[in-house]
């Protein structure tokens, strides 16, 4: 079992049941953008508009400001 870490998804456990291709699939469909909550340069699908650590922080109600200073 391979445990990846990406802009996407965080931390991805891949399992048996299909998700290595989905995984990969995604990962092939990224473009590189500026994060709009900390200005990063990441690799996420062209439809996001927050790398994986910032869409956490706002799911938990917390502020994106100097998150990364």
């Amino acid at each position: 079992m391979a445990i990846f870490v990406d802009d996407n998804y965080g931390t991805w456990d891949m399992d048996e049941d299909g998700s290595e291709e989905f995984y990969f699939h995604t990962q092939k469909t990224n473009v590189e953008k500026e994060c709009e909550g900390c200005g990063r340069l990441v690799k996420i699908q062209p439809q996001y508009g927050y790398c994986n650590s910032c869409a956490e922080r706002l799911e938990r109600g917390l502020d994106l400001i100097n998150i990364w200073e």
